[in-house]
């Protein structure tokens, strides 16, 4: 008997705390998101909008690279750059090699000037075989852009500073101790087969 009291009680008080916590903890649908506003109209739903840099080009400042060889973002405005295609790309105007540096313009690196495609040849059907499947083949361009490089926005693109709800906290990460060679130049041409075993059993 003793035993059947002391369970009812035990959960009569559980009920209580229950209900307790739950009234303590009902969430209003307003701050539900990170919005804080009704869920049920998308009245106020819109965007902060974009706000890209409009710094002209040469006047801007760089930005660190996320990683060891990564691409590099675009620092200033790109509007007025026109579209990209394998005929017309403003890029090159400030960004070849030879002129980069009288243009206060990151040159492009030399991996772009190389076709890393392997060697094909054409067998009796017309079809495409490539002459070998285990090796990285690098063949230099003698200072003629690769085409698989020609659209730069494939890779690099313009920052947007906009109010982040949740906060960034990112922090780049290189190969070297302190980041200094890294941060603002790439050397993936002459790293591309480091820790990559090159050759017959890859």
């Amino acid at each position: 008997m003793k035993a059947k009291l002391l369970i009812g009680s035990l959960v009569a008080a559980s009920l209580i705390i229950s209900s307790l916590y739950a009234v303590n903890t009902e969430v209003d649908e307003t701050q539900l998101g990170l919005r804080k506003v009704d869920i049920y109209t998308e009245d106020t739903a819109l965007p902060n909008g974009t706000n890209y840099n409009k710094e002209a080009p040469g006047t801007s400042k760089l930005f660190d690279r996320a990683y060891t060889n990564a691409p590099p973002m675009i620092p200033h405005d790109i509007d007025d750059l026109g579209e990209i295609d394998k005929n017309n790309n403003s890029c090159l105007g400030c960004h070849m090699p030879e002129i980069a540096k009288d243009m206060g313009a990151t040159p492009i690196p030399k991996s772009h000037f190389t076709s890393f495609r392997p060697a094909v040849s054409v067998d009796d059907n017309d079809n495409l075989k490539a002459e070998s499947d285990d090796q990285i083949i690098k063949k230099d361009l003698k200072g003629q852009l690769w085409q698989g490089r020609y659209n730069c926005s494939a890779c690099h693109a313009p920052q947007t500073k906009g109010d982040l709800k949740v906060a960034n906290t990112f922090k780049p990460a290189y190969t070297d101790k302190k980041g200094q060679k890294h941060k603002n130049k790439s050397y993936l041409l002459d790293e591309l087969d480091i820790g990559v075993k090159v050759g017959n059993g890859l």
